[in-house]
């Protein structure tokens, strides 16, 4: 049985690419649109103009000042300007409307609060708007938190850690005697500060922790506005305890870093000890030297990092070496500042100048950190949707999994039906009809393996590429590069002779010209069309390329004519190619032959012929002809593309062959040349020479 009357005419490979393109549209329309349609995730939003916009959340203006902050916005589908206002602004406030330019992504806009503008935080709304050239009116919005503050009033958050071991009794006292002055200072130079207390001893030592005195006014309860409280509560802390003479001041500045400070706040810390940090947690060891100093300087680090502005001592003079690297941690250029304890250690009222003079200093420390209320956060736009390797939309974050699956499905349908129509195509051209149920199953779900990586690959692959129209592009074509390849090298398992790694090569070449087409289809259509379009182009390269393929990288080859305008070709190799009248044994059939008549393969370099019912071999070349049932089998090497008519002797009917007088050994110049490459052109177009008349056979 041949192929019908209307393909005869058309070369291997347009046959073949016609066999791909039904079934990648079959497997399209049938099995991979519907699957589709009830497997992908619900879309972020329909195709349309959108923005998305960011603003600072907690913006900070002074009455009587300004302030700046950022907006940030980001733009789908379109790219022309947006203009930004701000609405429910408090009485005194103002907000100049702003206008991101095209291309931009962020602007700078500008708070001002009048002189009698009332302290209070008030949510304002952020409005943004563009207009595409269409006329459509994308909109988005958001809010922030604009407080109001007095602008007399730099803040300062001061934590004490005060050592509370039986030596520093002065200490408990003088801290507790000189904090109301300390406070009125500060409240004197219109410092909003709050007050924290932690004392320390030996943790070594049972039931002597490092604690975190709370209040009852702060809102928190560790830190205190009050300084009636604080008082009291350094009144309550009794010089006892702590064992060696290390005691854990580190732990304390380890704990002051975890205080919840206010933003933007001025964060100090006084650490007052007489002695040297303890390291190691064992009771009566002592440092070593280059312990304590690596010990030291890692909690200088961590109050760095959680931004403590500086860290002021008051310790002896020579345990400053040690402590050293804590008086240089911090925000403030040229660190804390070191007051002398032996000084003060003995006189009250002494103590009291010292608290007066780190007033000053938190006073200096906090005017200079915000002369003017800058405040400046910057909001970010993120963008919670997934891509689609298929299809245009965007699909919601999280829908991750479901859409691998989904697009995976889909290319495999697609891929399915490819290989079950490449595979019965190749059944149909060499034998005359369709292949059994179990080739056609395996067919089946081969192409469906294939179209699962393939698909799930290029997906994940997609997911991953930079919002990039050419990235994007490329990141698809690479995908079903990759469904094309594993396709072509599973069609090699039903093409005789055919090399996987040569149907790998066709089928990515063919995969990478379907995904170009689909995205030059769908660049002026819907998805729907753009995936049906892209199924018949996707499964027309594939059957296109590997034809090729197959022809461009043959050396040997057998051309069997059943008519003088119906002709197939079958790739000769290692693996025998069997003709004969059984269609099932047999790679060509050939009706009215033996089961199997004639068995071709290439052993050393030389095509072998062997007849089969007698099981004797000879080596042919190039032009050997030979009558097989109802077809003529043409032997094509790489030396010429003309045959040579020869005698034929007789031979066992049905089978009469033609061969040439003299036949080449393996060793021969002849049979080195026989499998060289020779130019395919002609026999893609199918212009190939028809052979010369096979002589009658001698009397």
């Amino acid at each position: 049985m041949s192929a019908p009357a209307m393909l005869k005419l058309l070369p291997k490979p347009v046959l073949f690419g016609l066999y791909g393109a039904i079934g990648g549209l079959l497997g399209a329309l049938l099995f991979a649109e519907p699957l589709w349609q009830i497997l992908q995730p619900a879309k972020t939003a329909p195709p349309e103009p959108q923005i998305a916009v960011a603003a600072s959340k907690d913006v900070e203006v002074y009455t009587g000042g300004k302030n700046t902050f950022t907006v940030q916005i980001d733009r789908v589908l379109f790219d022309g300007p947006v203009a930004v206002r701000f609405e429910n602004l408090p009485k005194d406030v103002l907000i100049t409307p702003v206008t991101i330019l095209a291309g931009a992504t962020e602007v700078e806009a500008t708070v001002t609060a009048q002189a009698t503008a009332l302290t209070a935080i008030t949510t304002v709304q952020v409005l943004a708007q563009g207009e595409t050239a269409d006329g459509k009116r994308p909109s988005a919005e958001t809010s922030i938190a604009v407080a109001v503050a007095d602008p007399a009033r730099p803040q300062a958050d001061i934590v004490f850690l005060l050592d509370v071991t039986g030596s520093m009794g002065w200490a408990i006292n003088g801290v507790r005697d000189g904090i109301t002055q300390f406070a009125k200072e500060l409240y004197d130079n219109k410092i909003d500060f709050r007050l924290a207390l932690i004392p320390f001893r030996d943790i070594t030592q049972p039931g002597e922790r490092v604690e975190v005195i709370t209040f009852r006014d702060g809102a928190d309860g560790m830190f205190t506005t009050e300084p009636r409280e604080f008082r009291l509560a350094a009144s309550r802390q009794s010089a006892s305890g702590g064992g060696d003479d290390p005691e854990s001041s580190l732990e304390a500045v380890t704990e002051a870093s975890k205080l919840p400070f206010r933003k933007g706040a001025t964060k100090v810390l006084l650490l007052i000890t007489d002695a040297l940090p303890k390291v190691g947690n064992q009771p009566g060891r002592p440092p070593a030297r280059p312990e304590v100093e690596a010990a030291v300087r890692a909690t200088a680090d961590l109050a760095t990092k959680a931004e403590i502005d500086a860290i002021h001592l008051v310790i002896r003079p020579f345990q400053l070496n040690v402590y050293r690297p804590l008086m240089e941690a911090g925000l403030i250029k040229g660190g804390g500042k070191d007051f002398d304890l032996t000084r003060v250690s003995t006189d009250s009222t002494a103590f009291s100048r010292l608290l007066s003079d780190f007033g000053t200093v938190v006073r200096d420390a906090a005017k200079a950190k915000n002369p003017e209320g800058t405040v400046k956060v910057a909001g970010d736009v993120e963008k919670a949707t997934v891509k689609g390797v298929q299809s245009s939309g965007r699909y919601q974050e999280g829908s991750e999994k479901r859409l691998l699956l989904a697009i995976g499905l889909w290319t495999g349908a697609i891929a399915a039906l490819v290989c079950l129509m490449l595979m019965a195509g190749q059944y149909h051209y060499l034998r005359g009809q369709l292949p059994s149920k179990a080739k056609s199953a395996l067919g089946l779900l081969g192409g469906l393996g294939v179209g699962l990586v393939g698909g799930i690959c290029g997906q994940a692959l997609f997911m991953v590429a930079p919002d990039s129209t050419f990235l994007a592009g490329l990141f698809r074509v690479f995908g079903w590069s990759i469904l094309g390849g594993l396709a072509g090298a599973g069609l090699s398992l039903f093409i005789p002779n055919l090399k996987w790694t040569h149907g790998l090569a066709g089928g990515a070449l063919g995969g990478a010209m379907g995904a170009i087409g689909f995205l030059a289809v769908s660049g002026f259509t819907n998805d729907l069309v753009g995936r049906l379009v892209g199924g018949l182009i996707l499964g027309f390269c594939i059957g296109l390329m590997v034809a090729i393929v197959e022809a461009a990288f043959r050396r040997a080859w057998l051309e069997v004519r059943y008519g003088a305008r119906e002709t197939v070709t079958v790739n000769l190799g290692p693996e025998p190619v069997k003709v004969g009248g059984d269609a099932q044994a047999c790679t060509v059939w050939a009706r009215g032959a033996a089961p199997v008549a004639l068995r071709y393969f290439i052993r050393n370099g030389t095509v072998i012929c062997e007849d089969a019912p007698t099981r004797s071999e000879s080596q042919v070349a190039n032009g050997d002809v030979r009558e097989v049932g109802n077809v003529m089998v043409t032997v094509r090497t790489g030396t010429s593309t003309t045959p040579q008519a020869t005698p034929a002797p007789r031979g066992p009917a049905p089978q009469r062959s033609a061969t040439p007088a003299a036949r080449p050994t393996a060793a021969s110049p002849t049979a080195a040349k026989l499998l060289e490459p020779e130019p395919i052109v002609a026999e893609l177009l199918d212009l190939d020479p028809l052979p010369q008349p096979i002589s009658p056979p001698p009397a």
